[in-house]
């Protein structure tokens, strides 16, 4: 993980007799504002009008990511209203790629199949940096448990699995287990249903580590064993990072994956559902994605289900093409490519 290293993503204001110029970088107002922040993209938009004498240039060569991620990127992010009109350029011989990573597996099953086709790479002497993006804490749960078993290092402010340190996991074992012997998915799911908010996000965790583990004995072995793999190997010169999208505007990586594009998942329905301008919210979560989507300095996969892709993935391809990533790794999911 590092900083960019040569696109100018700021916007430098500077007044001079009454004199406003302003430069825009190549990802600029595309990027996603925070509107908690107050930070709004009309508030550039908008500088034309309330600053008299304002001259505007663009950069318009994105010098990060390889060409195919930045003709994506921008198709994604034309959708938009709220933007200033302009073309993207790659910078001359940006070499990379996207794979469209199609995958209706659980995120368990699709975490341990990312990771294992990057551990290779991530074994080897001086390893490019890889990243896992997921629009919430949340959904890099699965990615952290399969770094833990896979025995890969990574780095993350939080990897979703604060439950395994809460006094609550031991008691809430205990009060699930009928027997030794019994499988520990459908006792959980029952005390999920009256649980308590504080207890829920607990069992959430412990369910996620209980789908294909046939007995509770088996599964407090693998509590204890993720506790101490996890001390072991959480460590901030990981060449892996697992984050939010929110929480990598300005850092880039060689190896970036996007996951959860899913219907309904990203862009989050119940964000849109909730907004008081469901087009505005849309289209701040299409500029999150942006903002993820061009982190990548060497190659980018996009992992979807391939029956219920992101309207975002939609935006940005053809719906042959997205048909044709899920055609050439049926029947047996098969594996993503190497990092």
């Amino acid at each position: 993980m590092s900083r960019p290293t040569g696109t100018t993503s700021v916007i430098v204001t500077s007044i001079h007799n009454r004199r406003v110029s302003t430069t825009e970088g190549s990802e600029g107002h595309d990027r996603r504002r925070y509107p908690w922040r107050l930070a709004d993209v009309r508030w550039i938009l908008g500088l034309a009008a309330a600053l008299r004498g304002l001259c505007r240039v663009d950069l318009v060569t994105n010098r990060r990511c390889p060409a195919p991620v930045v003709e994506r990127a921008t198709r994604l992010v034309e959708h938009n209203r709220e933007r200033f009109v302009k073309r993207i350029l790659a910078r001359a011989g940006a070499e990379g790629s996207i794979e469209l990573a199609a995958d209706p597996a659980d995120d368990v099953t699709r975490a341990r199949r990312l990771l294992a086709s990057w551990a290779p790479a991530l074994r080897g002497t001086a390893p490019p940096s890889h990243a896992v993006l997921a629009r919430t804490n949340a959904e890099l749960a699965p990615y952290a448990a399969a770094a833990l078993e896979a025995g890969l290092p990574y780095r993350a402010e939080d990897d979703g699995l604060e439950a395994l340190e809460d006094p609550a996991l031991d008691r809430l074992l205990a009060t699930a287990l009928p027997s030794p012997t019994a499988r520990p998915a459908s006792a959980l799911g029952r005390l999920l249903s009256t649980a308590t908010a504080a207890d829920r996000r607990v069992l959430v965790t412990l369910a996620a580590w209980a789908a294909d583990t046939p007995s509770f004995a088996a599964l407090r072995r693998r509590v204890e064993a993720a506790r101490t793999a996890r001390t072991r190997l959480r460590d901030d010169d990981a060449a892996l990072t697992l984050a939010t999208m929110h929480g990598t505007k300005g850092l880039e990586f060689d190896v970036v994956a996007c996951v959860g594009l899913d219907d309904g998942r990203f862009p989050s329905a119940r964000t849109l559902a909730e907004a008081e301008d469901p087009v505005r919210a849309l289209e701040e979560e299409r500029r999150l994605a942006y903002v993820a989507w061009t982190r990548a300095r060497r190659s980018l996969v996009l992992i979807f289900d391939p029956g219920a892709p992101s309207r975002f993935l939609l935006d940005a391809f053809d719906p042959a093409e997205l048909a044709a990533a899920w055609a050439g790794r049926r029947p047996n999911g098969g594996a993503f490519g190497r990092g």
